[in-house]
């Protein structure tokens, strides 16, 4: 199934039929939210351009009243015919996955809003003051093309660990992994209690917070690393929950020119302090992925955050 008959699909799934109303179908909306994408235009603007549809309104009614939850099924049900053709063609081959998150500037007007929960308050482009979040998933691989597997549209003050853990469980089940990637973004012993729980291997860019690695660092010669084993504690619901991970610190390794003090949290033992840069360097194609998404992407005024999710989504596609 070719990538537009995916999309499609996926439309067709969302859309509520009225008995009133347009009559528009799967692939009128596709085309006009392909060309908002394309053009980086507002989806009333593509409406116009395109002359599909008539107005952005037409299409959020055929949305109107999807829950997330269900936004999400179709997508992960969009996900597992590409997994499904993945796994038969690389064979026994295991996979990096990396995570991330990305935001949406939000341009209506708050006051309208169906459900603030989900609106971060913050300016992240100009005329806007709050954005959506979201959190997604990527296959991270030199050999493949890269592919965003999963992605949640992250709620205002949620314990991102839980979104993190349903992802894994979701994307594990379906694909052999190897590693799990991480940025400094996700360096919390929440995320490692979760991550632990389903056993999976990970590698955490750990920040510098405190002193307790600065001791490790004077001991060593540049170019040298340490394997230590750390404890920390994860606070959550009146609960001190302990956590332990190991840590690596390499000191002062060179990276296209310039010298770094690296620190990862990781459950995986390498020969070598190189390897550990060069499994994490991996994960940064992903940045690739989302200056592309960042450049070909729905605007939209819309105070819904479903309709938003579709279309973020319908992207990700």
């Amino acid at each position: 199934m070719q990538r537009n008959q995916i999309i499609n699909e996926f439309t067709k799934s969302l859309i509520r039929k009225k008995k009133q109303g347009n009559v528009i179908s799967a692939s009128q909306i596709t085309s006009t939210l392909i060309n908002a994408a394309l053009t980086l235009a507002f989806v009333n603007e593509s409406c116009k351009s395109s002359g599909q549809i008539s107005k952005s309104q037409v299409i959020y009614r055929k949305f109107d009243g999807v829950p997330l939850v269900e936004i999400q099924k179709y997508f992960r049900m969009n996900v597992l015919l590409f997994l499904k053709l993945l796994k038969i063609f690389s064979r026994t081959r295991k996979f990096l996955l990396s995570f991330d998150t990305a935001k949406e500037a939000f341009y209506g007007d708050i006051s309208k809003a169906k459900d603030k929960m989900y609106l971060h308050n913050g300016s992240i482009a100009k005329g806007s003051e709050q954005y959506y979040e979201y959190l997604t998933v990527s296959i991270t691989c030199n050999v493949t093309a890269k592919y965003i597997l999963d992605g949640i549209i992250v709620p205002v003050g949620c314990y991102i660990e839980d979104y993190i853990y349903e992802a894994v469980k979701f994307v594990t089940g379906e694909l052999p992994v190897e590693t799990i990637l991480f940025d400094r973004g996700f360096a919390s012993w929440g995320v490692i209690y979760k991550l632990r729980k389903l056993k999976v291997s990970f590698l955490i860019f750990w920040k510098k917070q405190g002193d307790w690695y600065k001791d490790h660092f004077k001991n060593l010669e540049d170019g040298d690393s340490i394997y230590i084993k750390r404890d920390g504690t994860y606070n959550r619901d009146k609960t001190n929950h302990k956590v332990s991970s190991g840590f690596v610190l390499i000191k002062q390794l060179e990276y296209e020119g310039k010298k770094y003090d690296w620190i990862f949290a990781t459950n995986q033992k390498f020969k070598t302090a190189e390897s550990y840069i060069r499994r994490y360097k991996k994960r940064w194609g992903i940045e690739t992925i989302y200056r592309v998404t960042d450049d070909i992407r729905i605007y939209t005024t819309s105070t819904n955050c479903g309709t938003s999710s579709i279309e973020s989504w319908f992207i990700k596609s």
